[in-house]
C-alpha cells in the first residue's frame, strides 16, 4: 500500500507522490484506489536524491487527471 504524499496538476494528468518502496512500479502498471477505480501509471519519474538510500523511499507517478487527493492511498492492482 502507498500513501499519496502530493499531487501536482500537470495539464490533464496528475503528478502524484507515493510514500513507501515503489520499485514495482513501472510504465503501464495498474494501481487501485480505496474505492476500487483503477489508475494507469503513464510514466514514473526520474528520482534525484543527494543521498542514494533516499530512492527507494518514495516515487512520483504521472496518471490521467481524477480525483485522488493527497492522503489516499494506492495498491498494485
Amino acid at each position: 500500500m502507498f500513501k499519496v504524499l502530493d499531487v501536482f496538476k500537470i495539464g490533464d494528468r496528475l503528478s502524484v507522490t507515493l510514500d513507501g518502496i515503489c520499485d514495482e512500479i513501472k510504465n503501464g502498471t495498474k494501481l487501485i484506489d480505496e474505492k476500487g477505480i483503477l489508475h494507469n501509471v503513464i510514466s514514473v519519474a526520474m528520482t534525484c536524491n543527494n543521498n542514494p538510500n533516499d530512492i527507494s523511499k518514495s516515487t512520483t507517478i504521472l496518471i490521467a487527471d481524477c480525483n485522488i487527493k493527497k492522503d489516499a492511498e494506492l495498491s498494485i492492482a
